[in-house]
């Protein structure tokens, strides 16, 4: 038997999802709404299901949807007229501005099915310049008849333009407690309370990387990091294996290590109270060696290299490049 979809998705959603549940019960519910929060609080999913309740024809009483009418039945099947999800071509792509004049040509046009067109767009942030300007000509000028949902974990990089005309919904960390409660069902092998510490106390974001074998590479990465800085490993070679591991995962694995070395060293934070704590020795070794300017230009350099897209050669420039610029500052 197929378990019933949850509404909202999420134990740790609860508040976003009355809130605008109430909205949506007392006329109130707007024509565009900001989901901002950290990667891996689900707000993807958390948009999909409050597109669902919008467009179901029964709703509950908390908004659930009753996932037996026409509308639903289309909603479940991808087929649902008057639901529109806008995104890059590619991941990590930006949204052409093309897609948005796009939407905002057909924004006016009435709803196929019933009252309202709910449109996801997702990742927000991913929006360059003229297509956020395009798109806040609709946001000035709203049709009442279409709900546009902007998802993201970056919404400061959204011109305030934009963020002025939604309204906004944060999700925060949930409690910690909670969330390794949550985890303990569905993860195996690794401690929920360690694996939510390395997901950034984002559930989904620790569900993703409690895997052994993935801890496994990530210590293996950062003893070739330690290697590396200690003169004990080639900065070209080790490049060259690293472009085995996923790319945005290595980049955050740096960034969350360097970020931590900061901490440790800059605001006295002890090593095992950091966020990578089954590393903590090997990062409090690390902070004996390298100075607090070092650390810092480590951190731009990573922040940089987050940004290379393209192809598996620009990434192993990249590589080459910090490892190359880590073994030169490290002290021997």
């Amino acid at each position: 038997m197929t378990a019933r979809p949850l509404f909202p998705p999420y134990p740790w959603q609860r508040t976003q999802w009355q809130r605008l549940q109430q909205a949506r019960a007392s006329g109130r519910i707007g024509h565009a709404w900001l989901l901002a929060g950290a990667a891996g609080l689900g707000k993807s999913d958390f948009a999909s299901a409050l597109a669902h309740s919008l467009l179901c024809e029964r709703p509950g009483a908390a908004g659930e949807p009753c996932l037996s009418c026409r509308a639903c039945h289309l909603v479940a099947v991808g087929t649902h007229p008057d639901l529109e999800r806008i995104g890059p071509d590619e991941p990590g792509k930006p949204i052409k501005v093309d897609r948005i004049r796009d939407y905002c040509e057909r924004s006016s046009l009435t709803a196929q099915l019933g009252a309202l067109k709910v449109v996801i767009l997702e990742p927000a942030d991913a929006m360059n310049t003229a297509a956020a300007n395009s798109l806040l000509k609709t946001l000035e000028e709203p049709s009442p008849a279409t709900i546009l949902l902007l998802v993201t974990a970056a919404p400061h990089r959204l011109p305030a333009t934009v963020r002025s005309r939604c309204q906004r919904v944060d999700f925060p960390l949930p409690d910690a407690g909670g969330a390794a409660e949550w985890l303990r069902d569905r993860i195996a092998g690794v401690d929920p309370m360690l694996a939510l510490r390395l997901g950034g106390g984002a559930p989904l974001a620790a569900l993703a990387g409690a895997d052994p074998a993935l801890l496994d590479e990530r210590a293996t990465r950062l003893r070739e990091f330690v290697a590396v800085g200690s003169g004990r490993n080639d900065p070209v070679r080790v490049a060259e294996a690293w472009l085995a591991t996923d790319w945005s995962r290595l980049v955050e694995w740096l960034l969350r290590w360097l970020l931590e070395l900061v901490r440790v060293r800059v605001a006295s934070v002890s090593a095992d109270a950091t966020a990578n704590p089954d590393e903590a020795a090997v990062l409090q070794g690390l902070v004996e060696q390298v100075d607090s300017k070092v650390l810092f230009a480590m951190v731009d350099q990573v922040l940089e290299a987050r940004r290379a897209a393209g192809s598996s050669l620009s990434h192993q420039l990249a590589l080459e490049s910090l490892l190359i610029r880590w073994s030169a500052m490290s002290p021997r």
